[in-house]
């Protein structure tokens, strides 16, 4: 059980000069070194009469300076007065205070967060689960069976979000612990549950490294991007009809083609996402997302309208917006996730013009070959790119 900040204690009668210790909690002030009788004469002169008009209140809530051995020292003394006469409360030194009312008030922007937080990244697999529960009553026999499939595996990942969104209200932290992860299979699990169905491309750069990293967590923080950039560079609303594969079996199935990543030609590998008019892969999609990596981090770029310089130190605050309906949380959830496994995250404008997020300061376990070292080029990058 958490402690009680503070010194809890006594005054028998209201008297000022008498102070009983009643049990003693977190507090820098030694219990032993309290006067118990005299109080008032250890209290500074220029206090003294603010001091005992104080304790003459049914409430008590005074800061004064107090003698204790031979320094002297500020206390704060909240009381209140029993049926009895007597004040009870607790005494603490003003940093104690302040200390503790910082915990509080970190304790209610991390309650507040963690219920954003859930709003937000809940709502895109429970959309999915929705989605394929409505089509699988639709269809019958093995179809129906896959919608039901394709449902569970989102909740299942809902189930996954609540526990590690508890661990963070609870414990205030946003990674639990760090493992070795393939960066390739992170950007492909949160594709599949953000990129299906949009009018839109992932394209790799390069073989991407193992990094140090809390997989649930990034993988998280990859979908808000990718999201946030279907979001400004398309008109399709990110739900689970994203999902959708009604034209049949030629239908793209979420999952990235073998040799995706390998090395191609020119260096450059791509990712076609199905739409509804194009279900191998849209020729010209509304909007691209580049994933690559620099030394010491990778980046998420897109060929979107970019991100205006003013508006770059901003998009991280919570509840910040362009979009209509949009929570302001995507990007705040990314910055802290990125915080929490002690990576820089800056905000710089890709080489199409659109918005490019960079993770510094990344763990690389294994390297491998690179490529294009520092280049969000698409699959028609000219000779230029570097």
């Amino acid at each position: 059980m958490e402690r009680r900040p503070g010194i809890a204690y006594r005054r028998p009668d209201g008297d000022p000069d008498r102070f009983v210790v009643e049990s003693v909690g977190e507090s820098r002030l030694d219990p032993a070194a309290l006067p118990r009788n005299g109080w008032s004469a250890a209290v500074a002169d220029a206090d003294t009469d603010r001091f005992r008009a104080a304790l003459g209140e049914e409430e008590v809530d005074v800061a004064y300076r107090l003698t204790i051995d031979d320094a002297e020292t500020w206390v704060h003394e909240r009381a209140v007065r029993d049926d009895r006469g007597n004040l009870v409360g607790y005494l603490f030194t003003a940093g104690d205070r302040v200390e503790r009312n910082q915990q509080l008030e970190r304790q209610r922007e991390r309650l507040e967060e963690f219920a954003s937080v859930v709003s937000h990244d809940l709502r895109n697999p429970l959309s999915v689960a929705v989605g394929n529960v409505e089509l699988a009553m639709e269809f019958d026999g093995d179809d129906s069976t896959d919608r039901l499939d394709r449902a569970l595996d989102a909740l299942d990942w809902m189930d996954d979000l609540i526990s590690d969104l508890l661990a963070l209200a609870r414990e205030g932290r946003s990674v639990e612990e760090t493992t070795p992860e393939d960066l390739t299979g992170v950007v492909e699990e949160a594709w599949r549950t953000v990129g299906p169905g949009a009018d839109a491309r992932l394209v790799v750069t390069d073989p991407l490294p193992r990094i140090e990293c809390d997989r649930r967590r990034l993988r998280q923080a990859l979908e808000n991007l990718f999201h946030n950039a279907l979001e400004h560079g398309t008109d399709a609303e990110i739900t689970g009809d994203n999902f959708d594969d009604r034209d049949g079996d030629d239908a793209f199935d979420g999952d990235v083609p073998p040799g995706t990543f390998t090395d191609a030609a020119d260096g450059v590998s791509d990712v076609r996402k199905a739409s509804a008019d194009d279900p191998a892969g849209a020729e010209d999609p509304a909007v691209q997302v580049f994933v690559g990596r620099f030394d010491g981090g990778f980046y998420v770029a897109d060929d979107g309208d970019g991100i205006d310089p003013a508006d770059r130190d901003t998009v991280f605050e919570p509840g910040h917006t362009t979009v209509e309906g949009g929570t302001g949380f995507g990007l705040p959830i990314v910055d802290r996730i990125a915080q929490a496994h002690g990576w820089d995250i800056t905000v710089a404008e890709s080489r199409t013009g659109g918005a490019r997020f960079e993770f510094d300061g990344v763990s690389v376990v294994d390297a491998g070959p690179c490529l294009h070292a520092d280049d969000d080029t698409d699959d028609t990058a000219d000779d230029d790119a570097t």
